[in-house]
């Protein structure tokens, strides 16, 4: 069951990111896959790379050191491609949207808004 978060960032605290939260190696393959391009933004705890193989739509990614340092984002990813970073500790992705989303250097933190609910 996943939970729900929000991310916030040290240089645009006005920018906060609701993410549904999918932990499990299972949730982390699947990501986005399956879904349509109105799904709600997720992180994926453990996780330094992601693929677009299967997608049917562009995603929005940002992959984040331990210490919340978002170290790549890649925007519009289309489908068949992997992107990764080999100190990353999680990723973060969406359907591609012209609206705000992490640069990178930026500083997140992350608060917990819901645990083990269903809401994807």
């Amino acid at each position: 069951m996943a939970g729900m978060v929000r991310v916030e960032s040290d240089e645009r605290p006005e920018r906060p990111l609701e993410l549904v939260v999918l932990s499990t190696w299972g949730e982390r393959l699947r990501g986005l896959l399956g879904t349509g391009p109105d799904a709600r933004a997720v992180m994926l705890l453990r996780c330094p790379s992601v693929h677009t193989f299967g997608m049917t739509y562009p995603i929005d990614v940002a992959l984040v050191g331990e210490l919340g340092e978002v170290l790549l984002v890649r925007r519009e990813v289309p489908p068949r491609e992997v992107v990764s970073h080999p100190e990353a500790c999680c990723a973060i992705e969406r359907p591609a949207s012209g609206g705000p989303w992490p640069e990178e250097g930026e500083h997140l933190w992350v608060s917990a808004l819901s645990v083990g609910t269903s809401v994807l």
